[in-house]
């Protein structure tokens, strides 16, 4: 990797970039958008804490408030579209899907499934997951989980749900794609395949490390009010 930039960032935490760009941040309820012209921002105080933001599609940022069971959806300049609160489900965490659908992870029934914002109906798609989950990240076909055995799954959008093999103990991940990753352990940053079971460290200079985002080649690195940005050499 190669570092091509740093930047101040006085904020609390760091919850991702865009395709485009775009740093999300947030202090207190104000969830921030920013990039090196506009600075965006969004507060809600209805729903509580923030407890997820989800930056994968910039035109619909996913805003998830777990202790409200509450999400909204954000469009590109940062203007509520969608405000919900669940009733029929108890929402461990959301993550976006293809076709208008949110993946989401039921504590009660302990159940993945899926939820139309088009049609507000709830499709369950597994069997009750049993394991608690550490981390869940997604893309538009699969949902992607560690559970607390350290072991990693994907289920798909028929329900079919496939072992993918076992991680390293972890304080903050981030799959690349479904067989690769980097996590944060002892504040040492690493890439590990899992498929070959083979790790590396990555070398960066940063220290006390809050929070950490890959996308597209691009690593960007948060620690204390100050974001650094690396790229893959070629």
């Amino acid at each position: 990797f190669e570092k091509v930039g740093v930047k101040s960032a006085k904020y609390d935490i760091f919850w991702g970039s865009d395709i485009s760009g775009n740093n999300y941040f947030s202090t207190s309820n104000n969830l921030f958008k920013i990039n090196d012209k506009d600075t965006l921002n969004y507060t809600n105080n209805k729903y509580g804490k923030i407890s997820g933001v989800e930056t994968f599609n910039m035109l619909q940022t996913l805003v998830f408030y777990k202790s409200n069971n509450a999400f909204v959806l954000l469009d590109a300049q940062f203007n509520e579209i969608n405000a919900t609160i669940f009733s029929e489900i108890n929402c461990e965490f959301l993550k976006p899907a293809s076709q208008n659908e949110l993946w989401f992870y039921d504590s009660l029934t302990q159940q993945m499934g899926l939820y139309n914002l088009n049609t507000k109906k709830y499709k369950f798609l597994s069997n009750p997951i049993g394991k608690t989950i550490k981390h869940a990240q997604s893309d538009y076909n699969y949902l992607y989980w560690i559970d607390i055995e350290n072991g990693l799954f994907s289920i798909n959008k028929f329900g079919k749900i496939a072992s993918l093999g076992k991680v390293k103990p972890f304080e903050k991940v981030i799959f690349s794609d479904k067989s690769d990753l980097f996590y944060l352990f002892d504040d040492k940053l690493y890439y590990y395949s899992v498929e070959n079971q083979s790790e590396m460290n990555i070398a960066i200079e940063e220290k006390m490390i809050k929070n950490f985002f890959y996308k597209d080649g691009i690593l960007s690195i948060f620690t204390d009010y100050q974001i650094s940005t690396y790229k893959i050499k070629k």
